[in-house]
């Protein structure tokens, strides 16, 4: 490797911004949201033969690791990266489409929740997180992760029949929704 070179599997650094509403933070399930405000890029596979890239304006709560161990693993520690990758996985159901991009992923057939997982086990190790915390971390994805898949697939099941509804005229009354 020659010398300013990296060997990661990340392309781009982490370019973030806090969510914030008029009055305060955006919050979801009691953790601020965080948006990309540049794309970032990951390798993914054996011979990191696969691209997944991450969209800027892409929204993350970072890890979801359980308040009671923030202490020890906080949702912001080294494994950042690797959980929004994660979450983007998560989120797009393993293809790649996002919002109105559809090149977030290099490989034609979609991620499973499985890999989706592996490949969050695949950057803690690229990041150089140690065995037990990435070894911990990736234990409770896959015990508690399902939920935030099904939640994933069900919201962007909603947002498509959303999508095929009709659009209120420019200038139409459109009635705000409690907490929005």
């Amino acid at each position: 490797m020659a010398e300013g070179k990296s060997n990661s599997r990340f392309v781009h650094k982490l370019y973030l911004v806090l969510l914030d509403n008029r009055d305060a933070p955006a919050i979801r399930a009691g953790r601020s949201l965080w948006a990309l405000q540049r794309p970032i890029t990951y390798h993914a596979g054996p011979e990191r033969q696969d691209t997944i890239v991450v969209p800027a304006g892409f929204v993350t709560d970072f890890a979801s690791i359980p308040r009671l161990v923030w202490s020890f693993y906080p949702p912001d520690g080294p494994w950042v990266k690797a959980a929004v990758v994660h979450d983007f996985l998560y989120d797009a159901q393993g293809d790649g489409l996002w919002g109105r991009k559809t090149d977030g992923v290099s490989r034609a057939s979609p991620y499973s929740r499985e890999e989706a997982d592996a490949i969050l086990l695949e950057g803690m190790i690229d990041r150089r997180i140690g065995w037990l915390e990435r070894t911990v971390i990736w234990i409770a994805v896959r015990l508690g992760g399902h939920g935030g898949w099904r939640r994933a697939g069900e919201l962007r099941a909603e947002r498509a029949t959303l999508g095929r509804k009709a659009v209120p005229r420019p200038g139409a009354a459109v009635k705000a929704t409690p907490g929005h």
